[in-house]
């Protein structure tokens, strides 16, 4: 998923959507062990990529869509100005700590922060919100 670094950026960011099927993700079998290994498994590429980085100019980032991370993905930005113009560019509002949502999470390494926030968004089946969870490697 994450092997090498990426080169091709589209408007100043790279992304790689969740390896999974939406039915798989959107089942009742699909617990929360499974949730905390798709969290996981972003974050090992996440990691890896923070690693393999040709410089410390570009930003990672793990963005989580809860609670069915059909939207999950990870992000790399090109520079840290092109992630402080997508963090300006969307209309989240950050939220308090939910002990519930947040029982899928690994323990975190001490310098990847965690970020919520709630998401608004208008498609064809109308409008509606999740939750959305940054965690910034």
């Amino acid at each position: 998923m994450t092997s090498t670094f990426p080169t091709t950026f589209i408007n100043g960011y790279w992304n790689r959507k969740l390896p999974i099927g939406q039915r798989v993700l959107y089942s009742k079998r699909f617990k929360r062990r499974g949730k905390r290994a798709v969290v996981e498994t972003l974050m090992d590429g996440a990691i890896h990529l923070k690693q393999i980085r040709p410089d410390e100019s570009s930003r990672i980032v793990v963005l989580l869509d809860i609670p069915t991370h059909w939207s999950s993905e990870i992000i790399v930005f090109q520079s840290n100005d092109t992630f402080r113009d997508f963090m300006q560019n969307v209309d989240w509002v950050p939220i308090a700590k939910d002990d519930e949502q947040d029982t899928y999470l690994p323990t975190l390494p001490v310098d990847v922060e965690l970020k919520r926030f709630t998401s608004t968004t208008c498609d064809e089946d109308g409008w509606s919100e999740s939750e959305i969870r940054l965690l910034e490697i």
